[in-house]
Formats: C-alpha cells, structure tokens, sequence
C-alpha cells in the first residue's frame, strides 16, 4: 500500500473511532458509557506504532518528504521546534555533497535528528547528544524521556547509516569523553548546536565540541533570532557579541519573527 493511502486511512480510521466513542460517551448509559474511553486509550500506542512505521519507510526519503511528516501527521512524537524554510535551504545550500560525519547537540523529540539523517551520506556517522527532558527541549519536556523513544530514534537512520545515541548532560566532561569516542577519531563535516539555550550553555558547547570539527567544517547554532529571553534563550547574543572564526550565513525566514534562524559558522581550512 502507498504511504498516502496507508495516512489516509489511519486518519478516517482515527476520525471514525473518536467519533463513535465521543457518541457513546455522551449517549449511553452505565458501563457502555465506560467502555467508550478504550478507544481513546488505544489511540497513543496506535499513533506510536504508525509513526514507527512512517519513520521506517521514511529512512530513504528526501528532505521535503520527511519534513512533511515530521511536522505534520508525525509531530506530537517526532516534531521538531524548527521553522521548515530555515532548516532545509541551511541543510541543502551548506554542503555541495552530502556530509559523512554529522553531530547534534540537542535532540528534544527528534525531527531535526531525522533531516541531519536524511541530508547526510547514506553511510554517514551522525551522532545526537541530548539530555532528555530538559528546559530547553520543548513546550513539554518530560514527553522526550523514556527508553519508549528509541526505536523511534534509530528508525530515524538511514539503512547503511551509523546512528549514535548519547544522552547526558553536553556540559560533562564523561559526555565529551563518550563523544570522542563515538567519533573513533574522525573530525565532524557538521555540527548542530540546539541544546541548552543559555549564554553559559550555548558558550560551552562551542568550546568543549569545536574541536571535534574539521578545518573547513560547519558549525550551525539554532535560535540566532533575538526573542524568548526571558526564558533563558541566549544563542542570540552569544552568535552577535562572540568573536567566532570563519564565514557566517545566516537563515532567517522573517527578519522580524521571534526567535528561531540558524547561524552557520564555516571554518577556515
């Protein structure tokens, strides 16, 4: 079955079950009444092992496909807090072939994960390096814990891909250590930095994991857009105030949006 018509259906499917049950709910008496909330339960784990099935299926696909779930039919477990345009003319104008090393700092649901897979080398190394639920991982943090996510991470990779899950804290050095040692002494073509938003955390991470990237290498920061201060989000004086070595480009879709852009920084070779 195509993907287009397997979505179609899990959605009238969806529509109809919801349907009969909100009906029983409201109209039946007694135990009816009670059993009308079963489909409502069925309908997380259902979700759950669609979207494994999409990510999957996905695992080959271009960028546009795979954003297109992501944040749509795919976005309560796989989202990403990413503005499309942004993400996919950074990731399609930086690298005139697709990078083989690519690292993540920041992973909150995934889908940012998901196109770093897709825009890399079929036989790339990616490494993601994330604290699971912290402040900085999303409107509902605690959503991104759990051993529940995994296989929804690793279906995420490409078939001959190498995907390396790190979860710690970016800030600790036995995090830096594991990061060294999943890198097996090869230098990143890319490095995302999307983790702990504040000046002190986006600072760290520049100086603990900019070694690790090769002469010539991007170093991108999300959230360069001024905005959301006063929840702690500081990549963008970080990105302004900072004497950083090399070429910046920026991806903003609206010079007046609030937060949001990436920052590329290539390095000189």
């Amino acid at each position: 079955m195509k993907p287009f018509k397997f979505s179609f259906l899990f959605l009238v499917f969806r529509f109809l079950l919801l349907g009969c049950a909100a009906l029983t709910a409201a109209l039946a008496p007694g135990l009816l009444r009670l059993a009308a909330i079963i489909p409502l339960m069925l309908m997380p784990p259902a979700k759950y092992f669609y979207c494994l099935f999409r990510l999957r299926e996905l695992s080959c696909s271009g960028l546009e496909e795979a954003a297109d779930f992501i944040l749509g039919s795919g976005s309560f477990f796989t989202g990403m807090l990413q503005r499309r345009a942004e993400i996919i003319s950074f990731l399609r104008e930086t690298f005139p072939a697709p990078p083989s090393v690519v690292a993540e700092i920041g992973r909150a649901k995934g889908g940012a994960l998901m196109l770093l897979c897709r825009a890399a080398a079929r036989d790339a190394l990616v490494i993601s390096l994330d604290l699971p639920g912290a402040i900085h991982s999303g409107p509902l943090p605690f959503i991104n814990k759990g051993s529940w996510r995994l296989p929804l991470l690793k279906a995420m990779a490409g078939p001959g891909q190498d995907l390396r899950l790190i979860d710690g804290d970016s800030k600790s050095p036995f995090c830096a250590a594991l990061f060294e040692k999943a890198l097996g002494g090869r230098k990143l073509d890319l490095l995302f930095i999307d983790g702990d938003h504040t000046l002190a955390g986006v600072k760290s991470d520049f100086e603990v994991y900019s070694r690790f990237v090769k002469p010539g290498g991007v170093i991108a920061f999300h959230d360069i857009q001024p905005g959301l201060e006063e929840f702690g989000v500081a990549v963008s004086r970080f990105w302004r105030e900072t004497a950083l070595p090399g070429v910046r480009t920026e991806y903003i879709e609206d010079p007046s949006q609030v937060s949001y852009g990436i920052g590329v920084l290539r390095l000189p070779v």
